[in-house]
């Protein structure tokens, strides 16, 4: 756990706020600018169950890192999540990925 701000496009292990898991991996979507950066981030929830508005997360689409499961990103499930209930960095997304997911 940390208290430093995750980068954007940084896919990263936290509390599982929609289901019965320990935790989900998200993606980090906040700029450096919002207010209350320095303590929280907005971050789209990634999960393993396909659906036809989900945006898929290959291999090739990290730019270091990765999920050791086939992964979508849900874009229209954001949650605010303090840095500090955020466990590991599990990979680095593009800017284009991260565009394309925000």
């Amino acid at each position: 756990m940390t208290d430093q701000p995750y980068a954007r496009g940084s896919v990263v292990k936290g509390p599982d706020l929609l289901g019965p898991h320990d935790h989900r991996p998200f993606v980090c979507l906040s700029t450096e600018n919002p207010p209350f950066r320095d303590e929280e981030a907005v971050y789209a929830a990634v999960t393993t169950t396909p659906r036809s508005a989900a945006i898929p997360l290959a291999e090739t689409d990290f730019r270091s890192g990765g999920l050791p499961r086939e992964s979508y990103v849900n874009p229209w499930v954001l949650v605010t999540i303090k840095h500090a209930d955020m466990q590991e960095i599990k990979g680095q997304l593009p800017e284009d990925t991260v565009d394309k997911i925000a």
